[in-house]
């Protein structure tokens, strides 16, 4: 986290896990839909009482530093968008320490705290040590829950499955730890990533 500077307007663009996907692959952005927010702002701050008039109410508003954005954040907080979504995140399990290997995971998202039920996409950065079990190539897929699958590997890695809401934009990881699998010649360090 850092601080933004109060001096001058500022634009602050973060992508998303995809997002940064996309660019590292030589592909263009088209942006299709972005997100305000003013969590960092403490609108109790106001003061209707200020000495120097209504010019002066939201003078310690104005002043204060701004916090960056965030591209993986886990809870909604925003005063500029659907107040439903206040509050909201995605209920998960997210680790899991000693996997064998031939293990199925599944991964099942909840809605919590006023979260649409909605599709999500789920990428995994190392498919050496889980893959999707309908989509075993894929790093990528969209729908409502996934079931992935431990690799026999050695020596034990893990993955992490990143889950990210199609409508609300929240997200969540999901840390997977396979253990040692004497027999596998499987060494992901020296596969594709």
């Amino acid at each position: 986290m850092g601080f933004l500077d109060n001096t001058s307007i500022t634009v602050d663009a973060i992508l998303t896990y995809k997002g940064r996907q996309i660019l590292s692959q030589g592909g263009t952005l088209a942006i299709s839909k972005f997100a305000l927010s003013d969590e960092e702002v403490d609108y109790t701050l106001y003061d209707v009482t200020h000495p120097n008039g209504t010019d002066s109410y939201g003078t310690v508003i104005e002043n204060m530093n701004l916090i960056e954005a965030i591209s993986n954040r886990d809870h909604f907080r925003s005063h500029l968008t659907d107040a439903n979504l206040a509050g909201a995140s995605l209920g998960l399990v997210t680790n899991y320490p000693n996997i064998t290997h031939g293990t199925e995971i599944s991964i099942v998202v909840t809605a919590e705290g006023g979260a649409p039920t909605e599709n999500y996409t789920f990428f995994i950065d190392n498919i050496n040590v889980v893959k999707f079990t309908s989509a075993p190539n894929a790093t990528s897929l969209t729908q409502g829950s996934v079931t992935v699958k431990a690799q026999s590997i050695n020596p034990g890695r893990t993955a992490t499955v990143n889950v990210f809401g199609e409508q609300s934009g929240l997200s969540a990881e999901v840390s997977i730890h396979v253990n040692t699998h004497e027999t596998s010649p499987s060494n992901p360090d020296k596969q594709n990533r």
